[in-house]
């Protein structure tokens, strides 16, 4: 039996519902800030949420210093820079990061440029020591996220950099925010959230912390996921999934990165494939070949995807396999709009195998080129469907 881990880090105050972006002003205050710098892309702003997010703020004292909103898919330094600069200017003491990947990963490093006065970010993740505290960073998930955003990890044209000062003070999750623009972002969103989980779960330290995240994210999922990828503009739904894809965040954060995350982010650099199309192919495949191996999969998988009534239902001895089996229909309803297949991406195998490659010689690897090759081969014959 493994023993069980207590350590566990959840640093972020986590306000949602009804008329949480009203609450944000209240919690800046907390924090000893009143004019914060919203980060966000064009889509968001072009969706409205940018208003959304300035009316919220009508009734309060506290003044919005200025929305940036040039973030695309990627977090380059040229945008980072363009950010701090208005931060200076507008003479802001916050960071509002309204959207999710990118944005969160420009927030953050701005946050790190200002609150140093410096403009070499790259020093820092050279070995350069950083600052003991950074300006209240709010996060308001919004369209889609990874689940990166309520971690300790920024990473900035492909360079990564861990610590636990990099973690929102506050995340707030407004039903107004988050529905997704597309069928795709939708499902996108929903299996990343899934393979956090599963990386949280399946974690060599297991803990009852990590497992009840996981058990609530997985529920949310269970219950939304359907309508969800199927009415992407639903508020109830989308704030459902978006609440798990947090959650799941959370306890993911607390674990060693899992197999599928590093793989599916390494062949993302190499084909310039969104990461969640990746994941949500190598999944059952991984989980196939955890089946087949000594270690299966822990039977509470069944017990946070499909509740107690089925749970108690199920023989003990049977338990793990239809734990398997019950996310793969989770992950077969997220990845309605995602390619189903490895060969329908058309990548050569020498890019598959250099990002095999690329992953298992990553510091945050437990696995081997082998394994991720594995892992890969089984997911081209089509994995456990």
């Amino acid at each position: 039996m493994k023993q069980l881990a207590y350590e566990f880090l959840s640093h972020p105050k986590i306000a949602s519902g009804t008329c949480s972006l009203e609450s944000i002003p209240a919690e800046l205050a907390c924090n000893d800030a009143g004019k914060p710098l919203v980060v966000t892309s064009r889509e968001a702003s072009r969706r409205g949420l940018g208003g959304a997010l300035v009316r919220a703020f009508a009734d309060s004292d506290c003044l919005l210093g200025g929305i940036y909103d040039e973030v695309r898919d990627y977090a380059g330094i040229s945008l980072i820079r363009q950010a701090a600069d208005l931060f200076v200017q507008r003479g802001c003491d916050a960071l509002i990061a309204l959207g999710g990947g990118a944005v969160v990963e420009v927030a953050r490093a701005v946050n790190i440029l200002v609150s140093e006065n410096t403009e070499d970010l790259f020093s820092y993740f050279a070995g350069q020591s950083l600052p003991g505290q950074l300006k209240p960073l709010v996060w308001i998930p919004a369209c889609r996220v990874d689940g990166t955003e309520p971690g300790k990890t920024i990473t900035v044209e492909h360079r990564r950099l861990s610590s636990e000062i990099f973690i929102p003070d506050v995340i707030v999750i407004d039903k107004r925010m988050t529905p997704a623009k597309s069928r795709r972002s939708a499902s996108e969103s929903a299996v990343l959230a899934i393979d956090n989980a599963l990386a949280a779960l399946l974690d060599d330290e297991p803990g009852p912390m990590k497992d009840a995240f996981v058990h609530a994210s997985l529920s949310f999922i269970s219950n939304s996921l359907g309508e969800f990828v199927r009415r992407p503009a639903n508020r109830k739904h989308s704030h459902a999934v978006i609440s798990a894809g947090v959650l799941a965040g959370i306890a993911a954060a607390n674990a060693d990165p899992g197999l599928v995350r590093v793989l599916s982010e390494e062949l993302e650099k190499e084909t310039e494939v969104s990461r969640a199309v990746f994941a949500g192919i190598l999944l059952p495949a991984f989980l196939g070949s955890m089946q087949q191996g000594e270690d299966p999969v822990r039977e509470e998988l069944l017990l946070a995807a499909a509740g107690m009534d089925v749970y108690a239902k199920t023989p003990p001895e049977k338990r793990s396999e239809k734990g398997v089996e019950t996310v793969c229909a989770l992950l077969g309803e997220a990845k309605r709009a995602l390619p189903a297949r490895l060969d329908a991406l058309s990548i050569p195998y020498y890019r598959l195998e250099k990002a095999c490659e690329s992953a298992a010689s990553r510091l945050d690897a437990r696995y081997s080129g082998q394994q991720f090759m594995t892992v890969l081969e089984l997911a081209e014959k089509g994995g456990l469907q």
